[in-house]
């Protein structure tokens, strides 16, 4: 009867034999590569030399193939795999980004030459503490975020038992409470944003140029950003799918005006402003309301050639959405708007339509999976007491 064939990582029965005054301890062991092989190993006794073969097996286990990751490889090993993993997918460039950073700013020079088997939970949420006092909660979460999904793919790859990071506590995030505007205050905003941002007519830049028409030449302030103000209004687009925008997904001659929202401007470092897929690389078909059609309808017909719908201003090129958010920041400055930003506006919208139709229809609307995220970090709650008087006054009525 042939003998029962060994699984990966497994020996045989020992035998020994003596070379002079050593004694050798050998057994057959079954390699990663799945090939069986006779190792052997020496010691001043037959027990020593037992401890050494074991010992043999640990090693080869620990090896693997040539360019597998075991419990010891280092953790630096262990990053360079997974991002090229990462690069290996279709992901965002902003992510694989974002994982680089994490990995050559804190994990390689803090972690990266300790082998896995030594990265344990306690080591590696003194890592994340240490990081959080040195670079803030946010940057200890992108961190942590990154390093679990290093050890992830290791227990993936059977180089550790289980993911020591799942064992460590998340650094607390301070969650800032939600600001949106009213009726009332986008209505000043954007009064206040066509003052900054309209062009000037003739009679302002005669006034301007002190009635000297021969100083009237030179370029006149673009409204773009007003225009970009009033499509976050009229959409609850984020700030950076707005410049991401192409002619050829707005559609505006159909019997309800429409944009297909699906792509977003991203700036990688050494790579420059790509156009990529949303955030969530969600695709959102949303309708226009009529301020929104009326202002791309004169965009196009003042562009015809244009192939984006927020250009920058130079060149026709991919427009920053850092950019807007410096003309956020100037334009309001001084101004009881002075602590908004382009993603309030998303906000804004979020709230009205929680409002109107509830969460359900505001997060569609954003392009979030369940209302969940949208309660949590969108919608504004309501500023009103809360009313349950004329339900509680039955008390009264009853003991009456």
């Amino acid at each position: 009867m042939p003998r029962p064939q060994l699984g990966i990582g497994e020996y045989g029965t020992i035998g020994y034999s003596r070379d002079g005054t050593k004694h050798v301890a050998m057994a057959r062991y079954r390699d990663t590569d799945g090939e069986t092989r006779r190792v052997k190993a020496v010691g001043t006794s037959k027990s020593a030399a037992a401890a050494a073969l074991r010992e043999k097996f640990k090693e080869r286990a620990r090896r693997g193939g040539e360019d597998d990751i075991t419990s010891e490889s280092t953790v630096a090993e262990l990053a360079d795999r997974y991002l090229a993993e990462k690069q290996a997918e279709d992901l965002a460039p902003n992510t694989i980004h974002n994982n680089r950073r994490s990995m050559e700013n804190h994990i390689k020079p803090k972690l990266g030459k300790l082998r896995l088997r030594e990265a344990s939970p306690q080591r590696i949420s003194k890592f994340i503490s240490g990081v959080t006092v040195s670079n803030g909660p946010g940057t200890a979460l992108m961190v942590r975020s990154v390093l679990s999904g290093m050890f992830a793919a290791a227990a993936r790859w059977d180089a550790v038992p289980s993911n020591p990071v799942a064992f460590t506590k998340p650094p607390k995030l301070e969650q800032k409470p939600i600001r949106a505007l009213n009726l009332d205050e986008l209505v000043r905003m954007r009064e206040l944003a066509s003052e900054v941002f309209a062009p000037f007519t003739l009679e302002q830049r005669l006034e301007r140029a002190g009635g000297d028409v021969r100083r009237l030449g030179g370029q006149n302030r673009s409204r773009t950003t007003l225009d970009i103000i009033d499509f976050l209004i009229g959409t609850g687009c984020r700030p950076a799918e707005a410049p991401g925008l192409a002619w050829e997904d707005v559609h505006l001659d159909d019997e309800l005006p429409w944009v297909k929202i699906h792509k977003q401007i991203v700036m990688v470092p050494g790579e420059g402003l790509l156009r990529t897929p949303t955030k969530e690389r969600d695709v959102r078909d949303l309708r226009l309301p009529g301020f929104v059609v009326e202002m791309l309808r004169k965009r196009r017909a003042e562009h015809p050639d244009a192939v984006m719908v927020f250009p920058a201003e130079r060149g026709g090129g991919y427009r920053s959405p850092r950019n807007i958010a410096t003309a956020f920041q100037k334009a309001f400055a001084g101004t009881e708007f002075s602590w908004m930003t382009p993603k309030t506006l998303r906000k804004t919208v979020a709230t009205l339509i929680d409002g109107q139709a509830g969460s359900a229809q505001a997060a569609q609307q954003l392009g979030h999976k369940s209302d969940t995220m949208t309660r949590r970090h969108y919608i504004e709650p309501s500023r009103l007491p809360i009313d349950s008087g004329s339900v509680l006054e039955l008390f009264q009525q009853e003991s009456a």
